[in-house]
């Protein structure tokens, strides 16, 4: 029984957790400074989005960024390329294709 144990113990103690959290963060880009369509991480403050924005998971695009709201009067800024942004069902703006800043959330 006790060998059981141990090797149950050095198959599965040995996995760790470095709290990491995921991938390193890609610093070869500038630091995301909150603004409209810049990626964020604080999806419950939204203290890292400007401007009264909300940093939203967009989960089918697997992203997640600051986005302003929007409605019938108050249209959505364009993406970094200067392309429109439509204002979708939720009032929140999202840039096609996944069209985000090139910057990283600290």
């Amino acid at each position: 029984m006790r060998s059981i144990l141990l090797v149950v113990a050095v198959l599965f103690g040995c996995g760790g957790d470095d709290g990491g959290g995921g991938a390193d963060a890609n610093t070869n880009l500038p630091a995301c400074t909150g603004l409209a369509y810049d990626s964020c991480k604080d999806t419950t403050a939204y203290s890292d989005c400007t401007g009264g924005m909300m940093c939203r998971l967009f989960m089918s695009d697997g992203i997640t960024i600051c986005t302003p709201t929007c409605d019938a009067s108050t249209p959505c800024p364009p993406d970094k390329d200067g392309n429109a942004v439509t204002c979708n069902m939720m009032g929140r703006c999202k840039p096609a294709n996944g069209n985000v800043n090139a910057c990283y959330a600290d």
